[in-house]
């Protein structure tokens, strides 16, 4: 095969007079109807990139349109990576939240911000490690809609073939850049940019002849200054990060990218993230409700006792309107234990003389319970699961008076006691109808007792002597009034939900851990999320306040096997990533943007791990092992290599780790908001505890302590006061003496 070089000087005459800055590349479709010009024979999407989209011009760009994202790992990740690995992937989302927060509050050259990222631990590196934390971020920043600016920055538009021409050395290019500084500039200065993190880049072009009227051709990134190499966190699946290099956050680079995306000064007829659903649109804000009426809640334990043994359409048609989003079958062979009573004559009584006896039978048999997940099931603020409840126990004889003589005549005789069952589901729900939101309680018009009796045993002998013992528990149910909240339109002239409209960016993003309930990954608890997004209409802002409910990750780390094909034995993929969901509705005529970025995406793991090549040499086979995920860092600790047993350990105690109390109660702006503990049972982890907040914040006012108590901001003691209203959702972490970690994902607290 042919390869013909074509070196470019021309590149450093058009640079010549740029500043030396950052710059970033946007990420979109590959080869939309705008850009049809991206195939794959000039560099797009080629055999062997794995693109999973390509650059986009100015105002053509792709974004997520929702601030708050939530990530999981599956059963795949889980099992094979343990706990550090769950730690790894939390620490480089740890880096996303502190970095996008808000875009808008950073400083105007970034300088907060490394033009360098990059750190190197030799340890890891003689051991052939790639530290995971920061594949998580290459990926994640691929996926919010960041290109390779090192690749990009000179790529092929386009070429020309003369007559009689061949390959090598006939073709002519068109080279464009597709790399941005956008900053404030002389007006004769462009916003295409040869500079990556204040690197210079040149290029070569690389023709393949695999033809020789239409050869493979790209342009090859080369620096101008080797000795200065800065690339971005953006950069790194295309140009490869060595064995022991990992990045300690974003670079420069990144942040320029992901303030000219997420800010909310720039501008973008676009539609809302899919799913969310409209609640209002005013030029003030918040939520729009209608009438009051009239709502009853109904007892959540009966319903509990319904769900544990009823399959799913079973379970539906008993309360119609309900939402199953996952139901799991569990099979088990379960003692039952009956008790019987009866009365018989005892060896030595009195003749005609009876006593009472109560034997326990116990049989067996295969119980079908199910464990279920909702979308619409409302369990009201104030009301409780999953407490003690204290049932009392009556025992009623009816029977000849103790000691008297024989025929006497019938008593009855009743003992009361209590008794205390822990965990008891109580308290009452409904089920919410409205796909707009949940309502709002105004006024509580009653609270309802409602009594329930479990008969234990009940016995009558022919002589008409009976028995009976049952259990009697009470719970409450209320009844409420309410108002519903009311889906809104854009402010158009009265045009459709969710249309799409002038948009400004959303300012910043956040990204929370909700992981599955259990190491089979399944049972997703759906998450409501409200958040609002600012539409222009004639020059005026109009605040649409959105509700999504997250029916599964809208980030999913998995893993599987990648391994190379049989020309690439040792090195493939580290990672897999799916496509982005890129939403093309709005795009204009002609262009190839803008567009959203949707939810969900894929982040697969390559699970092949320590790889072995066996090779001859002379008389001689050799074996070389070369190591693949590890986790490390600046410290003198030995790097961390997956999978292990100790990490796969700690999983399971977390597990097994419940945090109470599950809830916090909603607070009001200026009043003093009660001292809440945590504290947690199970697992096997080992005090002292350290507790914080792994995302997300507290009402401003309120912090949390290291020791799990939320107080006052400015004392450890005292009760806080709120001084916001809002809904502040956050994520609990606790870290143990040997620095394991486990995460609660779905604390909110709402000050009214």
């Amino acid at each position: 095969m042919l390869q013909s070089f074509k070196n470019i000087s021309l590149v450093l005459l058009l640079v010549s007079g740029l500043q030396t800055s950052w710059a970033f590349s946007l990420l979109g479709p590959i080869a939309n109807p705008g850009d049809a010009w991206q195939v794959s024979v000039i560099g797009y999407n080629y055999p062997g990139s794995a693109d999973i989209g390509e650059p986009k011009n100015l105002g053509e760009e792709y974004r997520w349109n929702t601030p708050v994202l939530y990530y999981a790992e599956d059963a795949n990740v889980l099992n094979f990576y343990g706990s550090n690995g769950v730690v790894a992937i939390n620490q480089a989302f740890t880096i996303l939240n502190n970095s996008l927060t808000n875009v808008d509050a950073n400083t105007p050259g970034l300088t907060e911000f490394p033009l360098n990222s990059r750190a190197f631990n030799y340890q890891a590196s003689a051991l052939g490690l790639r530290d995971m934390k920061s594949i998580v971020m290459q990926a994640m920043v691929e996926e919010l809609g960041l290109a390779d600016p090192i690749r990009f920055a000179w790529t092929l538009h386009n070429r020309y073939l003369p007559g009689g021409a061949t390959c090598p050395g006939g073709e002519e290019y068109l080279v464009v850049q597709r790399n941005y500084d956008i900053t404030a500039s002389p007006l004769n200065q462009v916003q295409y940019s040869p500079y990556v993190n204040g690197t210079l880049y040149t290029y070569y072009l690389l023709e393949l002849c695999t033809s020789p009227t239409d050869p493979q051709a790209v342009t090859e990134p080369v620096i101008v200054d080797p000795l200065n190499y800065n690339p971005p966190v953006s950069a790194t699946y295309e140009q490869g990060v060595p064995d022991g290099t990992y990045f300690l956050g974003l670079s420069r680079d990144d942040m320029g990218g992901f303030r000219y995306l997420l800010s909310t000064n720039t501008i973008l007829y676009e539609s809302p993230t899919a799913g969310a659903a409209l609640l209002s649109s005013t030029t003030t804000g918040g939520i729009s409700y209608g009438q009051p009426f009239v709502l009853y809640t109904s007892n959540y334990t009966a319903f509990a006792q319904a769900a544990l043994t009823n399959d799913p359409v079973t379970l539906s048609n008993l309360y119609p309107g309900l939402i199953i989003t996952s139901s799991f079958p569990y099979y088990s062979y379960t003692p039952t234990t009956n008790y019987v009573a009866y009365y018989t004559n005892l060896i030595g009584a009195p003749q005609g003389s009876q006593t009472l006896v109560v034997a326990p039978v116990v049989t067996y048999s295969v119980v079908t319970t199910y464990s279920n997940t909702y979308a619409n099931l409302i369990v009201p603020p104030g009301s409780h699961t999953n407490v003690s409840s204290v049932g009392t126990v009556y025992t009623v004889t009816v029977g000849p008076l103790s000691g008297a003589p024989a025929g006497s005549p019938y008593v009855t005789n009743t003992a009361i006691s209590y008794v205390s069952q822990p965990n008891v589901p109580t308290g009452d729900f409904y089920i919410n109808t409205n796909a707009c939101g949940t309502n709002l309680i105004v006024a509580i018009l009653a609270t309802n007792l409602v009594s329930f009796t479990n008969v234990i045993y009940a016995a009558t002998n022919v002589t008409g002597q009976s028995a009976l013992e049952y259990v009697v528990t009470t719970s409450a149910t209320h009844i409420y009034v309410v108002e519903a909240p009311i889906c809104g339109n854009s402010s158009g002239g009265g045009t459709t939900t969710n249309a799409p409209g002038l948009y400004q960016g959303i300012g910043g993003m956040q990204f929370t851990n909700a992981p599955f309930d259990s190491l089979l990954g399944q049972y997703f608890q759906p998450i409501t999320n409200n958040y609002q997004m600012h539409l222009i209409v004639g020059s005026k802002l109009i605040t649409q306040t959105f509700q999504r409910v997250v029916t599964q990750p809208d980030i999913l780390f998995t893993a599987a096997d990648l391994a190379p094909g049989p020309d690439q034995l040792l090195y493939g993929n580290f990672y897999a990533r799916s496509f982005p969901n890129f939403d093309e509705n709005n795009v204009g005529a002609g262009l190839a943007g803008p567009g959203t970025l949707n939810p969900a995406i894929a982040i697969t793991f390559n699970k092949v791990s320590n790889r072995y090549e066996n090779s001859a040499g002379g008389d001689e086979l050799t074996q070389t092992q070369y190591p693949f995920y590890g986790s490390f860092d600046g410290t003198t600790n030995d790097p961390v290599v997956y999978p292990n047993g100790t990490s796969i350990a700690n999983l399971a105690n977390q597990v097994l780790v419940q945090v109470t109390p599950a809830s916090l109660p909603n607070g009001t702006n200026g009043v003093a908001y009660p001292i809440q503990s945590f504290a947690i049972t199970g697992g096997a982890f080992t005090p002292p505890y350290t507790w914080s907040l792994a995302s997300g914040s507290l009402p401003p006012g309120l912090a949390l302590n290291s020791n799990g108590t939320i107080t006052s901001a400015t004392n450890n003691v005292s009760p806080g006061k709120p001084t916001m209203s809002g809904t502040f959702d956050f994520t609990l972490q606790l870290t143990d003496a040997l620095s394991r970690s486990v995460q609660w994902p779905t604390y909110s607290i709402i000050i009214q």
